[in-house]
C-alpha cells in the first residue's frame, strides 16, 4: 500500500512539474508613447569642430508632447567618460514609443535597451 501511494504521488509530481515553470514577460517597453514613427532624417554635414574634445551629436527627431520637432546636429562636450547614445524609435504591439537621446558611461558594458552609442570627433 505504501508503494502505491507513493508510485501516485510521484507521479501526481511528475506531472505538476511543468505547471511550475515561471516565463519573463517580455521587458516594458522604455520611453514615451508616441503618435507615430518620426519622419525621416534630415541630412546634414557636420562643420568643423569648435575643439578637440567636441563630439558631433548628430541632428534628431525629438518628440515633444504633441508633434516631433528637428533638433539640429551640433558639437558638445560630452561629460567625462561619456558617449552619446541617439534617440530610439520603436514599436511594440501597434504603439510606437520614443526614448530621449542621453549621454551615458563609456566605460561600462554597453546598455541592450539603447541603440549602440557613439562618439564622432
Amino acid at each position: 500500500m505504501n508503494r502505491l501511494c507513493l508510485l501516485a504521488a510521484t507521479i501526481a509530481f511528475v506531472l505538476a512539474l511543468p505547471a511550475c515553470v515561471a516565463t519573463e514577460p517580455a521587458a516594458p517597453t522604455r520611453g514615451y508613447v508616441v503618435a507615430g514613427p518620426p519622419p525621416s532624417a534630415v541630412q546634414e554635414h557636420p562643420p568643423a569642430p569648435p575643439s578637440a574634445d567636441a563630439v558631433w551629436v548628430g541632428g534628431y527627431w525629438h518628440w515633444t508632447g504633441s508633434q516631433y520637432t528637428w533638433i539640429i546636429g551640433h558639437w558638445e562636450t560630452p561629460p567625462p567618460g561619456a558617449v552619446w547614445a541617439r534617440p530610439r524609435y520603436s514599436s511594440r504591439e501597434g504603439a510606437h514609443y520614443y526614448q530621449p537621446g542621453q549621454w551615458q558611461r563609456g566605460d561600462g558594458p554597453p546598455d541592450p535597451r539603447r541603440p549602440s552609442a557613439h562618439a564622432v570627433r
